[in-house]
């Protein structure tokens, strides 16, 4: 009787680099979940994509290019969440403080994701800087495009930013006076701020 011959075993089909890479950066925000994102290593991110360190190195090549490719997952999921308060049927100032609201649930909601967000934003990686640029070029796009929108849309970015950053720190005010006080900023300037008797301003 004739032994069956044993079976070569499969090697696992290769990925496609496009996929691969996804789901490295996937591991990658598991891993900094709740962690600062300076202090992860290759390795842990490496084991728990089930791959080798190399590889993590040879997609990204050094820790700021994976900072970085998880900080454009998560502003893509920031720009979807701020996508839905936009309704070009509503005047502006309701749109405003939609987007305001957005934000800040967003940083609220998903601590994991902002923390990337807050860790790479002062990251001088070129793929986060090129990031932040087109973000704000769309912003300003929206505004009617050109160096004067650009100028007011990297404000009302950095503003909005800090101002989340500030309100995840100190959680001592609740969402809807955060939403007030940002949006008398963006909306009516230091004047309104004080005009409300939210702060004294001068």
């Amino acid at each position: 009787m004739r032994q069956p011959s044993p079976r070569t075993p499969k090697t696992p089909a290769r990925l496609d680099p496009a996929i691969r890479r996804a789901l490295l950066v996937e591991a990658a925000a598991t891993v900094f979940r709740g962690r600062d994102p300076n202090e992860v290593g290759f390795d842990e991110v490496a084991e728990a994509a089930g791959v080798s360190r190399s590889l993590v190195y040879a997609y990204f090549g050094d820790r700021g290019g994976l900072i970085a490719a998880v900080y454009l997952l998560n502003l893509e999921q920031l720009d979807q969440e701020l996508g839905l308060a936009l309704d070009d049927h509503l005047p502006d100032e309701v749109r405003l403080r939609r987007i305001i609201r957005r934000y800040l649930r967003f940083a609220r909601d998903n601590e994991a994701a902002w923390s990337v967000l807050a860790a790479a934003g002062s990251l001088q990686h070129p793929a986060v800087q090129a990031a932040r640029r087109e973000r704000i070029e769309r912003v300003a796009a929206a505004w009617g495009g050109g160096p004067t929108a650009r100028l007011v849309a990297g404000g009302v970015v950095g503003l909005l930013e800090a101002g989340a950053q500030d309100w995840l720190d100190y959680q001592d005010s609740g969402l809807e006076r955060a939403t007030d006080v940002l949006f008398a900023i963006l909306w009516e300037g230091l004047t309104g701020v004080r005009s409300r008797g939210i702060v004294a301003v001068g």
